[in-house]
């Protein structure tokens, strides 16, 4: 899943078509899209931040894709730890299914070393620390992340 952002490395409003809420979230800006569907930064009845992923409409229509995002959400319920951004909600029997996590902002590993170079000294450190605790969070939960790539990671827990 990849960022959208302008040259300023800022979130692209929504655009036309995007929906304007998605279960109890307020629909703001596009975070990014991707072969599965579309992340979205959304505002809980509270104000507060989440990003919200929404299955694209064909995906939604097969039977087994359904079946591996309910497979996906359950997964992610269960995997918590440092450095992991928590599942809040999710609906995967509505027309267009959706899951709701807390929003972390920054950029994703890809945008940060393509705007920033290679991560050095303790920055790499503390990311490389971050990660093998998320990961061991995620065995320990029983769950194999299969898709591990610097495009669905941000740097230190969010705070490059």
């Amino acid at each position: 899943m990849s960022v959208v952002v302008d040259s300023s490395g800022r979130v692209q409003p929504a655009r036309p078509g995007d929906p304007a809420r998605i279960g109890p979230y307020r629909i703001t800006d596009r975070l990014g899209a991707g072969g599965m569907g579309t992340v979205h930064a959304g505002l809980d009845p509270a104000g507060t931040c989440v990003a919200v992923k929404v299955i694209h409409a064909p995906q939604a229509q097969d039977p087994e894709f359904r079946a591996r995002f309910r497979r996906e959400v359950q997964l992610s319920a269960r995997v918590q730890g440092p450095c992991l951004i928590p599942l809040l909600a999710a609906d995967t029997e509505v027309d267009t299914p959706w899951s709701a996590t807390e929003y972390a902002p920054g950029l994703t590993l890809n945008d940060h070393l393509t705007v920033h170079g290679p991560l050095t000294g303790g920055l790499l450190y503390v990311f490389a620390a971050g990660t093998a605790q998320a990961l061991a969070a995620a065995q320990g939960a029983g769950v194999v992340h299969r898709d591990v790539k610097s495009q669905n990671s941000v740097p230190c827990c969010g705070r490059v």
